[in-house]
């Protein structure tokens, strides 16, 4: 073994001087210039001002396409929100004026609960108030006898029962002692 260790540094020794000819000097790189700072920032500069270009043309295209047919902004001029009312996170009221005639919405998390045709706006109803008052009844002569009552207490307790039966649904909790089922 010390033979091949002795054999290998001498193998280095003269074949190290005989490769070490003329041509194996060392020089380092020349270093390369340095760049144009000004070249530098007009290319910054440019490319940022493309970058905002293209930013703001999405976002102008993005609302010509959402806005409505018709270019009116009410949906043709046959569909408009008259407003909207949210009643919790996921709950909400909205009226909206169909050809003239306004539309009570109701919407949950699933979607559409009812649709209801309001029939007067709030101003004609106080027209027909302010109408009904200028009409004078005269008096009567003399005081009419109470009317009695077109329901029995059989109709009023069927009554009650089936509202109790309606409002026990999902969401709305009676009271024991008002439930007439449960003794």
């Amino acid at each position: 073994m010390t033979r091949t260790v002795l054999a290998l540094a001498a193998l280095l020794v003269f074949g190290a001087h005989g490769l070490a000819g003329e041509g194996f000097d060392y020089a380092p790189p020349v270093a390369p210039p340095p760049p144009d700072l000004g070249g530098l920032v007009t290319r910054l500069l440019l490319l940022t001002l493309v970058l905002v270009g293209l930013c703001a043309g999405v976002v102008w295209w993005a609302r010509r396409a959402n806005r409505p047919a018709g270019g009116t902004g009410d949906g043709g001029g046959r569909l408009k929100l008259e407003g909207s009312l949210p009643l919790d996170r996921t709950c909400a009221v909205h009226l909206i004026a169909v050809d003239g005639q306004t539309v009570a919405l109701t919407t949950d998390g699933t979607g559409l609960r009812s649709l209801v045709v309001l029939s007067d706006t709030f101003e004609t109803a106080l027209e027909d108030v302010g109408r009904a008052e200028a009409v004078v009844e005269p008096e009567p002569a003399a005081p009419k006898e109470p009317e009695p009552p077109k329901w029995s207490a059989d109709d009023v307790s069927q009554l009650l029962q089936r509202i109790i039966r309606r409002a026990d649904g999902p969401g709305v909790h009676l009271e024991p002692a008002l439930r007439h089922d449960q003794p």
